[in-house]
């Protein structure tokens, strides 16, 4: 059985009549019912970006029959605030935030002439309210490029070509209103590439970047193919900001080429996560033959099958069949290389630069105001 504690508190209340003053001595102890708040929704999402909110939350005492004098209820941060002597309320609130809810049961008796006991049960809500942004208008971004929307709470861009230059393809929006107070971010993501290897391929050259007001937060380097990841950020002190997703060409044109035998092989720049910059070129042969790389008047060669020299006569020796040549750049010139052959361990089964197109899935933004 639940014993009940006594608090004993007295107060001293002066009442004065014409005939005398009478002093009151009031006991207040406290009691449990095992009443419960019951409210409509715990979590709720809306998608206004400058958090001007119109929210109605419905709250109920269930008190299980319990008898009781006086019902009192407190809604921090909602209108109105306060309610008294109502079993239901309706709340409005207009932020997003994280909100509380605390329900009074007042049980009084007079004890005898002059002393009065009041019983007090205070409930709150066993889990906050929370309301939360979670973004279902992408196609209101502002965009450089082609992006998709799935259903209301996704996008996706493909990144299928070669590009010109490295500018990035942006998707951005602002948001305001969130009066400085500390805000989480949250999204998943994932890439799948067109010609994924195998499933469990790592997609390690893929520059993708989560920005707030220029400032990068969040960076992708390598993830597993076709698999949604969940990212965290932070930020504190921001009424307006900036959020920005930002990525990067995979492959860039170049005017380096591989010469061979007169044929002119077009090749590509592309740069990995540590900002080493390479060059790339494909080529399918009948028979294996000699190459060199050739910029302008600029042609270089190489005598052991490594390093690469300027005016080097050795030509590189091209396989027959599918191959890739990777050609690491240092002072923007090339300096080594390596060949892959189709069926390698290191290329797999794929040789063309559909390896390196994918599509970027966004889904699930939501931002919390955590105080």
């Amino acid at each position: 059985m639940r014993k009940t504690t006594l608090i004993l508190l007295f107060a001293i209340i002066y009442s004065c009549s014409v005939e005398q003053d009478v002093v009151n001595k009031i006991f207040i102890t406290k009691f449990n019912s095992l009443s419960q708040i019951n409210i409509d929704s715990i979590e709720v999402y809306r998608y206004d970006r400058d958090n001007n909110l119109d929210v109605q939350i419905n709250y109920q005492a269930n008190t299980y029959n319990t008898l009781y004098d006086t019902i009192k209820w407190e809604f921090p941060g909602g209108t109105p605030s306060e309610i008294t002597d109502l079993s239901e309320a309706s709340i409005m609130y207009n932020k997003y935030g994280t909100y509380t809810a605390k329900m009074v049961l007042l049980k009084y008796d007079t004890l005898n002439y002059g002393n009065i006991s009041v019983q007090v049960d205070t409930i709150t809500l066993n889990d906050n309210l929370a309301i939360k942004y979670k973004e279902k208008n992408w196609s209101t971004y502002q965009a450089n490029a082609n992006w998709q929307n799935v259903g209301s709470y996704q996008t996706y861009i493909d990144v299928n070509e070669v590009y010109d230059n490295n500018n990035p393809i942006a998707l951005v929006s602002d948001f305001s209103g969130f009066e400085n107070k500390k805000v989480r971010i949250n999204f998943k993501f994932k890439v799948a590439l067109n010609t994924p290897i195998s499933d469990s391929y790592t997609v390690n050259r893929k520059n993708i970047q989560f920005k707030v007001d220029g400032f990068t937060k969040y960076s992708l380097t390598g993830v597993e193919n076709d698999k949604y990841y969940s990212a965290y950020i932070s930020i504190t002190d921001k009424n307006e900001f900036e959020l920005k997703f930002e990525v990067y060409p995979p492959l860039l044109s170049s005017d380096w080429r591989i010469s061979n035998n007169g044929n002119a092989i077009p090749m590509y720049s592309l740069s990995d996560h540590n900002q080493n910059n390479f060059l790339l070129g494909y080529s399918d042969l009948s028979t294996s033959s000699s190459a060199t790389i050739e910029l302008n008047d600029l042609s270089f060669g190489s005598s052991d099958m490594t390093y690469l020299s300027l005016s080097d006569t050795t030509k590189i020796l091209l396989p027959q069949g599918k191959s890739k040549i990777l050609v690491k750049m240092k002072d923007e010139l090339p300096s080594s290389f390596e060949i892959f052959e189709e069926g390698s361990i290191q290329t797999g089964t794929s040789l063309s630069n559909d390896e390196y197109f994918y599509k970027l899935f966004i889904k699930d933004l939501i931002i919390e105001v955590l105080d």
